[in-house]
């Protein structure tokens, strides 16, 4: 049975008062020695009194009802038990014929003793429980707050738990509104909702939210009326807790009742402030990389389209205009001539760049285990390179294979060789390989041209860089687009041959180290 708490208190001090009275009678009606009588008597007096202080803490605390009853029982049964083992003794002696005649005495001191044992005993035994209790909410809690993908549900979430678990029924959560610089509600208990009209919006400087907002520090009000900054000075709220969410607002936890909140409470609200903040922030980067990566697919369908009409919008006149070229030379020799086919043949460069350069970018819907090997010997047919040209493919890559769209990386080997052709001349080797380092996870593209300069290293990647003037510069950029797109990383070092390789991390967040490497 669950007595109400006023109710534990009080049972709990009345104890400690007969049991005072009885130790006053002694002192008054039995002649003893000063020491003797300290001992007897002042010391389990002490201790009475002692029990009517824990019957009044106990009311100072505000336990939930189920908490003071176990108290209570504590302080009972530790006056039983002892009690009863000095009752033992006490009746063995009557029995003898030799009970002593301040038995009476003997019997509440002891009793004083088990019951202020208890007491403490009780007391221990219900903060570990009330923390367990806590701590597995808090675990439920966490679970739940974890899988939601709204900062407002979160901010419910959170409400309703300090609503049950700290009893504070005027809690609200409140959000930064970073373009207003304001603390805008979020949610609020049942009881906060129905206590005021409207829940106010915080600006700079007009409330102790604010404050706890920009020092960034938890605050603990026993008395909220005597503080000369509180948003309203009618407000019932008399104890509160204000909790800073990081840098997206604040929990403000209030209660009707004055000191309202013990260390467990603040603890555990702590706890919970800290596991929201954390989600909260989690919210906000999933949504930052939602908005970035519908705002890249836009550009990426804008791309797309673009070059689509340019494409079609310029094949057909170059097309004429390569037959009438045609015609031209059949009738002159020319080096006018010469010069027009060179500017066909860029502009038919630049088209088809722009085409794989749109396609690069678009996001992969499916992939497969793709082997590297065959990918790239497809890739190097469909390049048009010198007959002298050689590629090699390593012995370990022809086993080996990535998780990857095919097309897309057939598509990054033909502008990977195409470069290396570009630059590297007509009697260029091209090898094929697997990494072999602690920090990279995946294949290389080298080969024993001129190389890279170490300065514009990091510039090969960017639209339009080409140290050809044939060039577009937008192959490289497509080998950017095509490893984004699968979330791997690319770097260029020198080959042991003096040429470029480029490295393609399938597991970037291995880890990444820059090294010569062998071919």
């Amino acid at each position: 049975m669950t007595v109400p708490r006023p109710l534990s208190s009080i049972g709990i001090a009345s104890l400690g008062a007969v049991l005072a009275l009885t130790h006053t009678a002694h002192i008054f009606t039995h002649d003893k020695p000063p020491v003797a009588m300290l001992i007897g008597a002042g010391i389990p007096l002490t201790i009475a009194l002692l029990i009517i202080y824990a019957g009044y803490w106990t009311k100072q605390q505000h336990y939930p009802a189920q908490y003071g009853t176990q108290i209570l029982k504590w302080t009972v049964l530790g006056g039983i038990a002892i009690g009863g083992l000095i009752g033992t003794i006490t009746t063995h002696q009557y029995l003898a014929g030799d009970i002593p005649h301040d038995a009476g005495y003997q019997l509440a001191t002891a009793i004083s003793g088990g019951a202020l044992a208890g007491f403490v005993a009780g007391t221990y035994n219900t903060e570990s429980h009330r923390r367990l209790t806590r701590f597995k909410a808090l675990q439920e809690t966490t679970t739940t707050l974890i899988t939601a993908s709204q900062k407002e549900t979160v901010c419910e979430h959170c409400v309703q738990f300090i609503e049950t678990e700290l009893n504070a029924s005027l809690t609200g959560a409140w959000l930064y509104n970073a373009s207003r610089n304001t603390l805008e509600p979020a949610a609020a208990t049942t009881d906060a909702t129905d206590t005021f009209d409207t829940h106010p919006t915080y600006t700079p400087g007009n409330s102790l939210s604010w404050n706890a907002f920009t020092d960034g520090e938890v605050q603990i009000y026993n008395t909220v009326h005597e503080h000369p900054d509180r948003y309203n000075p009618d407000t019932v709220i008399q104890s509160e807790i204000i909790i800073p969410l990081g840098s997206h607002g604040v929990l403000n936890i209030g209660s009707r009742e004055p000191g309202a909140f013990d260390d467990v409470d603040v603890t555990t609200a702590r706890i919970l402030a800290s596991i929201t903040e954390n989600v909260l922030d989690r919210i906000e980067r999933e949504t930052e990389l939602q908005e970035q990566r519908e705002e890249l697919e836009q550009q990426n369908d804008r791309l797309e389209e673009f070059a689509s009409i340019v494409s079609h919008d310029l094949r057909n006149p170059l097309n004429v205009a390569n037959g009438y070229l045609e015609l031209a030379k059949e009738d002159c020799q020319s080096d006018a001539l010469k010069h027009i086919e060179t500017a066909h043949n860029r502009m038919e460069t630049l088209i088809t760049d722009m085409l794989h350069l749109a396609q690069a970018g678009q996001a992969i819907e499916e992939t497969t285990r793709i082997p590297v090997g065959d990918t790239a010997e497809a890739a190097w047919e469909m390049v048009d390179t010198p007959s002298s040209a050689e590629l090699t493919v390593t012995p370990r890559t022809t086993d080996y294979t990535v998780i990857s769209d095919e097309s897309r990386l057939r598509q990054l080997f033909e502008n990977l060789f195409r470069n290396a052709v570009e630059h590297g001349g007509e009697d260029v080797t091209v090898t094929v390989g697997v990494l072999d380092t602690d920090s990279k996870t995946g294949f290389y593209v080298a080969d024993d041209g001129p190389g890279i300069p170490v300065e514009d290293r990091d510039r090969v990647f960017e639209s339009g860089y080409t140290t050809n003037e044939n060039g577009s510069g937008l192959g490289l950029v497509t080998v950017q687009r095509i490893v984004d797109a699968h979330g791997w990383g690319v770097t260029v070092t020198r080959s042991t041959n003096g040429g470029a390789r480029f490295e393609i991390d399938t597991d970037p967040e291995h880890g990444e180290q820059e090294h010569d490497a062998t071919t």
